[in-house]
C-alpha cells in the first residue's frame, strides 16, 4: 500500500470514531432560539456590569460623582460583582450540561432581586441619575434582567420529551 492510501484510511477511521462519539450526545434536548437569545442577553448584561465595575474601580470613568464610592459602595460592588460573575460561570456550565439550570436561574433571580433592593435602600441618598449615570442605567435596566431570568427558566427544556 502506498503511504497516501494508509493516511487516507487512518483519517477515515478517525472520522468514523469521532462521529460515533458525537452521536452519543443525542440524549440532550435542543434548546429553542428564545433560550439561546435570553442566555446571550444574560451573559451580556452581567459582563457589561462587570466591565462597568472595573472601569469605576480603576477610576477610568470621567464625569461622575465618586463620593458614593467612599461610603462603602465599592466594597459592596466588589463582592456583588464577584458573586454574580461566579453565578454566570455556573449558570453557563449548567446550561451546557443541562443539569439544574432552572434552580440556578431561580437562585440568581432571588439574588439579583435582593441586590437591587439592598442597593436601593442602602444608597438611596446617592441615587441621583445625573451624578452616576452609568450605574443608574445599569440599575434601571435591572427589571428587564429579572424578567429575562424568569423567562429563561420557563423556556428551558429539561428532558427530551419537553423538546
Amino acid at each position: 500500500m502506498s503511504r497516501k492510501k494508509i493516511i487516507n484510511i487512518e483519517i477515515e477511521l478517525l472520522l468514523r470514531d469521532a462521529s460515533n462519539v458525537l452521536s452519543k450526545v443525542k440524549d440532550r434536548p435542543v434548546q429553542s432560539l428564545t433560550f439561546k437569545v435570553l442566555l446571550g442577553v444574560i451573559n451580556l448584561y452581567i459582563l457589561m456590569g462587570f466591565l462597568l465595575y472595573l472601569l469605576v474601580k480603576g477610576s477610568l470613568v470621567e464625569g461622575i460623582n465618586t463620593d458614593f464610592l467612599d461610603q462603602g459602595y465599592l466594597s459592596i460592588l466588589n463582592t456583588r460583582a464577584t458573586v454574580v460573575l461566579v453565578f454566570l460561570m455556573i449558570l453557563n456550565i449548567s446550561a451546557y450540561y443541562n443539569y439544574g439550570f432552572k434552580y440556578l436561574s431561580t437562585i440568581l433571580f432571588i439574588y439579583m432581586l435582593n441586590s437591587a433592593i439592598d442597593i436601593a435602600i442602602l444608597f438611596s441618598g446617592f441615587s441621583q441619575i445625573a451624578e452616576r449615570p452609568y450605574f443608574s442605567v445599569f440599575q434601571l435596566s435591572r427589571p428587564l434582567f429579572l424578567i429575562c431570568l424568569i423567562w429563561i427558566a420557563i423556556v428551558h427544556k429539561d428532558k427530551i420529551k419537553d423538546a
